[in-house]
């Protein structure tokens, strides 16, 4: 150190240890979460299916306000869910509608296949039973922060993913969030508007 004065050093503060023993159930389920990419043969019940959704975009007050925060209050994502043969609906693609937590199908049939090529041959895409696609359209938050709406709709996009993340590890379901795809050909498959993009694809499947 020579002659060094001590006093231009930055200051370190040691923490404490998260104490493993007092940990809340929240803290609990952030240090168990994982990327899961493997997934048991098992179907995903319509109830499993509908409370993933809730956390994703859900209401969760009476004045509209949902499970992640959106700036402005905007909520500029939509949620696709794939469904594949054997899970707990019908296989198709539907559509989220979060004012009546409901589904709509959007085109029938079993597309993983299709899907998984189109997120680079990705094999987790083809074998999860159920997959959510979270998307969004940019005009709806841009058309009031401008350019810095692109950041929030992203930041809003990954509040979403934890929420599924750790919602999966209370119920045994893993999942993995996969950006590496073709935009286009996501899109094409999906049959997204013009002015959507999806942004992330959630496979979800007993671990």
């Amino acid at each position: 150190m020579g002659n060094q004065d001590l006093s231009d050093l930055p200051m370190k503060v040691k923490l404490p240890e998260p104490d493993a023993a007092g940990r809340s159930h929240i803290e609990e389920l952030i240090a168990k979460r994982r990327s899961i990419r493997e997934y048991a043969d098992r179907e995903l019940s319509e109830p499993l299916i509908s409370r993933f959704l809730w956390a994703t975009q859900g209401t969760s007050s009476k004045e509209g306000l949902r499970t992640v925060p959106s700036a402005g209050a905007l909520y500029p994502l939509e949620v696709h869910v794939v469904i594949g043969e054997g899970s707990g609906l019908e296989a198709g693609i539907y559509r989220y509608v979060t004012e009546e937590h409901s589904l709509i199908q959007e085109i029938p049939g079993d597309i993983r296949k299709k899907l998984s090529e189109a997120v680079l041959s990705q094999g987790m895409i083809k074998k999860a039973p159920v997959s959510l696609v979270i998307s969004v359209i940019y005009p709806r938050i841009t058309s009031k922060y401008g350019k810095r709406g692109l950041r929030y709709a992203h930041m809003e996009a990954g509040h979403a993913a934890q929420n599924v993340y750790l919602l999966g590890v209370e119920l045994g379901i893993g999942t993995c969030a996969v950006g590496a795809f073709e935009d286009e050909e996501v899109k094409k498959v999906l049959k997204m508007p013009a002015n959507e993009d999806p942004l992330y694809i959630m496979p979800l499947g007993y671990i």
